[in-house]
């Protein structure tokens, strides 16, 4: 693949850069078109499958006597071939590993999130009517939206060494696992590079190699069986109520990210770069909170 050979197109008028060596490599000769150099465009939805299936458990009660709220769990499986798709909270290649058998990347999504769990719940304190306690006591509310979501699975890839590795026929090449964990032990802080911790990794370089010249990685595009951090996030809503003769004047007290939990970006999963398996990159926003006034009229 990689070595040179006399070049058939050389000098022939009309073969553009192809024309302008002696010689050239073995695999532009065995492509199907050999006349033309890399393809820059190409179809990545040719041949897409999806696959989803999902199981829904919903708990819900109409805010009667002072309360209220909804409890949603979503325990699903997603599989595609989308090798192309990205993830906020995840990495993935963009690049198939052959582009001549798509269906080798079926696998797990980058977007599977195989369990969220959605709690909301609603609080809210009337007051006696028609007094000054009510003022101060009455017309609060209270809600939140708290989310448990699992994070998207790891995928890994080689970029410096898949076109020496795999000639032109490929995209990035997969590396192939040597049977070591996979995942990093300790909490999600102790896994995170840091200034205090730079070396910190949320994936273990050594379940990884090369796989060699002319050789498909035998890892899969996503493992299902390693994640990225297992999410949580709660936001919640403190409402005041005034009555005025037939208005009405609310403040409202916004917190988002009540519990100020960080979220991380996906990991560098190039087993030829320096910093595999290092997560330096934060996603989301840390605590906000909103204060407004409203008045109804």
């Amino acid at each position: 693949m990689r070595r040179s050979v006399p070049n058939p197109f050389f000098r022939v008028p009309g073969t553009g850069e192809l024309g302008t060596s002696p010689t050239i490599l073995a695999g532009q000769l065995l492509r199907p078109f050999p006349q033309f150099a890399n393809v820059t465009k190409f179809q990545m939805t040719e041949g897409g499958r999806r696959q989803y299936h999902a199981m829904v458990l919903k708990l819900e009660k109409r805010t009667t006597r002072g309360w209220g709220g909804h409890f949603n769990y979503t325990w699903s499986r997603m599989m595609d071939n989308q090798w192309g798709q990205a993830n906020t909270f995840g990495a993935s290649t963009g690049t198939p590993q052959n582009y001549y058998d798509l269906d080798a990347e079926y696998s797990l999504s980058n977007i599977d999130t195989p369990h969220r769990i959605v709690l909301a719940p609603v609080v809210r304190i009337p007051g006696p009517a028609r007094s000054i306690a009510h003022w101060i006591l009455g017309g609060w509310s209270a809600s939140a939206v708290v989310e448990f979501v699992s994070g998207p699975p790891v995928s890994a890839y080689v970029t410096n060494l898949s076109a020496a590795n795999l000639g032109l026929f490929n995209g990035l090449q997969r590396p192939s696992l040597t049977g070591e964990p996979v995942s990093t032990p300790g909490g999600d802080l102790d896994r995170i590079a840091s200034a205090d911790h730079p070396s910190a990794a949320w994936l273990n370089a050594a379940a990884y190699a090369n796989a060699g010249l002319g050789a498909y990685g035998n890892a899969p595009r996503t493992d299902g069986n390693n994640r990225y951090q297992f999410r949580q996030n709660t936001d919640a809503v403190f409402t005041k109520s005034f009555p005025i003769r037939t208005h009405a004047a609310e403040i409202r007290f916004e917190i988002l990210n009540l519990t100020n939990t960080p979220k991380f970006a996906g990991a560098n999963t190039d087993i030829s770069s320096s910093a595999f398996g290092l997560i330096t990159t934060s996603r989301g926003f840390s605590r906000i909170l909103q204060l407004s006034f409203r008045y109804k009229f």
